[in-house]
């Protein structure tokens, strides 16, 4: 069931509002409580979870309950998202919104998309009919490491609950970032966002719920942003809450669900400048082997290896980032790695794809990518970099393909990135 958030645009001058009715939720009654903060765990880019988040926030106003919405948004945009929700909607209205960085920005990862805009949009009508409702931005700068934002994500949302403990707090982020247990798919020592939280946070308190899903689609950068296919992640029932100790993801303490899902295109953008395409990078889970050394790119192994089931060193390496520059901190490149491939994209014409290896046995580690194909002179040469771990986030030093490997990292040389992780799971 897909569930549409319509932008009204209201030219009424009279205070008062007719209700709009709140979508029926299986399960919502007992999450209804002063206090309560409920973390729903999402995959940016569907119109879904956005709509979900909306009707909860609206059994919950209806409810008496005072409400804050915390969206994974950049704290920069607070402002203009306050003096949204106290205007009437205009066009006029939503283009002073969508005026803000975080909608006009090049890349768009999907949490500016329409849906999002469309959440706020109904929080705002929420609010003309007098209900107690706000909305908060708590995201935090990534430049600082995966780690570091993940913990000053929670530091922003733990000041917001305790500013307002009879409120019920609806956070909608990221389904790495909502688990409340520590470690991730990627690291057993990451500590997540709601992990952080839960610290300053009852237990009672606290609920995590991640997304459940049919088939369908979603906005995502793998490496290019559009529309790609996703497959379901347990079942097709639609708008239900599910809590079971016996069926609970892990990191959570049960699901959403929302049915099959259609991915939501950023806010900024018209129908006919959406780019359409059904993406074969979508990540995969990687399976489980014991951690061995690799073979590099120049050895006669090598084509043997292509087949050979994925080290748990090279699990922790699969799927989509962002790196920065670590001297501008601006975005550079997004990454994706899938098996022993990789795909480097950095603009319409600037990528590359190719062979990766990689070496944990030697100080610093090693990382080496063999280009394949590009739109350059490096077809068939190898840039033998180093890299090293914080936490969930990766610091690579790439010289130039056919230069020697640095044996140090050098802020300065223009050759360090940092790569964090794109989205949810």
């Amino acid at each position: 069931m897909v569930r549409w958030l319509f932008v009204l645009a209201v030219a009424s001058l009279c205070p008062a509002f007719a209700s709009e009715p709140c979508g029926p939720i299986d399960g919502i009654q007992p999450l209804l409580k002063p206090g309560k903060v409920l973390l729903l765990g999402e995959i940016h880019g569907t119109v879904e979870s956005p709509a979900f988040a909306l009707d909860v926030a609206c059994h919950a106003a209806r409810a008496d309950l005072p409400v804050i919405v915390g969206l994974e948004l950049s704290t920069g945009e607070q402002a203009r998202v306050d003096a949204f929700l106290d205007s009437r909607g205009t066009e006029e209205d939503r283009s002073a919104l969508l005026a803000g960085t975080l909608w006009q920005s090049s890349y768009q990862d999907g949490r500016a998309s329409r849906a999002m805009f469309d959440l706020i949009d109904g929080l705002r009508r929420l609010r003309r009919e007098d209900l107690a409702v706000r909305v908060t931005m708590f995201d935090a700068p990534a430049t600082k490491g995966g780690q570091q934002r993940d913990r000053d994500m929670a530091r922003n949302l733990a000041a917001v609950v305790a500013e307002a403990p009879r409120s019920m707090v609806i956070v909608l982020t990221g389904n790495n970032h909502s688990r409340i247990t520590k470690g991730t798919p990627r690291s057993s020592a990451y500590e997540p966002m709601g992990y952080v939280l839960g610290r300053e946070t009852s237990a009672d308190d606290l609920i995590a719920l991640n997304v459940a899903h049919g088939s369908g689609s979603a906005w995502i950068c793998a490496p290019d942003c559009g529309i790609s296919d996703l497959a379901g992640r347990y079942g097709e029932a639609e708008w239900t809450i599910e809590i079971d100790d016996a069926t609970r993801p892990a990191g959570h303490s049960g699901w959403y669900h929302v049915g099959s899902i259609t991915a939501s295109p950023p806010a900024r953008m018209s129908p006919s400048e959406v780019p359409l395409h059904s993406s074969n990078l979508t990540k995969k889970p990687a399976p489980e082997a014991p951690d061995k050394d690799e073979t590099g790119p120049g050895s006669t192994a090598t084509a043997q290896n292509a087949n050979r089931p994925l080290s748990q060193l090279e699990a922790k390496f699969q799927g989509d980032w962002q790196a920065y520059d670590f001297g501008s901190r601006s975005k550079t490149w997004a990454f994706h790695f899938e098996g022993h491939s990789f795909r480097a994209q950095g603009g319409t014409d600037d990528w590359y794809v190719g062979r990766v290896a990689i070496r944990k046995d030697n100080e610093p580690a090693q990382i080496d990518f063999t280009i394949e194909d590009c739109r350059c002179s490096y077809k068939g040469m190898t840039s033998k970099a180093i890299y090293q771990w914080d936490e969930e986030s990766l610091v690579i030093s790439a010289p130039q393909p056919g230069n020697p490997r640095p044996h140090r990292f050098v802020e300065s040389s223009g050759q360090m990135m940092l790569l964090l992780p794109l989205g949810g799971e």
